[in-house]
């Protein structure tokens, strides 16, 4: 059976800082002034996950890097934020795209992921992509792990941010 998967293309985005928050405690207002702040501020995100379970709302979000001391700026006066937000970085964004639910592309790029040894912070799917982060200094590597993985069309686009 052929493991090779055709995809439209692979976009690669630098240089990004990874906020996570997370508390069982936060509530749907902080989480939607903290959203506020950031729109208010100008600060954009490359990604946004979030969700609400068990653990409480959980957000994890990548901002430009020169944009960290503005997020740490803002959420400083938040007093229900303090011990919630984490930073990491940097980080770079992988994306592929399938451009249709497909659970073996996700796990084929799982699998090449983890045959490269390349750690991931998060990723996010949805119909038309698969994005990973992962570190900044392993992003062409991930980028040689996921071509050889998956067949993209004679010349894919790329986009380096």
């Amino acid at each position: 059976m052929n493991d090779t998967i055709l995809m439209d293309g692979i976009k690669l985005s630098s240089d990004w800082i990874q906020v996570n928050v997370a508390s069982a405690s936060l509530t749907e207002e902080v989480m939607a002034r903290f959203l506020r702040g950031l729109t208010d501020n100008r600060i954009n995100m490359s990604l946004f996950i979030g969700g609400k379970g068990s653990g409480g709302i959980q957000i994890t979000c990548c901002v430009a890097v020169p944009d960290e001391e503005r997020v740490k700026t803002l959420i400083a006066p938040m007093p229900d934020l303090k011990g919630t937000v984490d930073f990491s970085g940097p980080v770079d964004l992988v994306s592929v795209f399938p451009h249709q639910f497909n659970l073996k592309a996700l796990g084929l790029s799982l699998i090449a992921l983890a045959k490269a040894k390349i750690p991931m912070h998060g990723f996010s799917s949805s119909l038309s992509a698969l994005t990973f982060i992962i570190d900044h200094t392993d992003l062409d590597q991930a980028s040689s792990a996921l071509q050889g993985s998956f067949g993209f069309h004679a010349d894919p686009p790329r986009t380096l941010c």
